[in-house]
């Protein structure tokens, strides 16, 4: 079993896993733990237009999004071109 050797750099990493392959060297890695944590979210109700909802429903389907996911990414856009827009 091959060890992985100590790096200086970023560069030095790269270098040499574009010529060796991770297979080789599983058995040197251990697993890690990895937690995510989701921020929570807060249930707002606003009132729109049912032809608003039907077109959003149906640009969302062309993205492959769900309407609900469409508008927070929409909101959060907005948000941050606003942001931009007033620093």
């Amino acid at each position: 079993m091959k060890k992985i050797p100590k790096f200086k750099t970023k560069e030095e990493v790269a270098r040499y896993w574009e010529t060796h392959s991770f297979q080789d060297y599983h058995k040197d890695t251990n697993d890690a733990e990895i937690a995510f944590v989701k921020k929570p979210k807060k249930t707002v109700a606003i009132r729109l237009d049912p032809d608003d909802i039907k077109s959003v429903e149906k640009i969302a389907e062309r993205k492959g999004l769900s309407y609900t996911s469409l508008l927070r990414m929409w909101i959060k856009e907005h948000l941050s071109r606003e942001a931009k827009r007033l620093s």
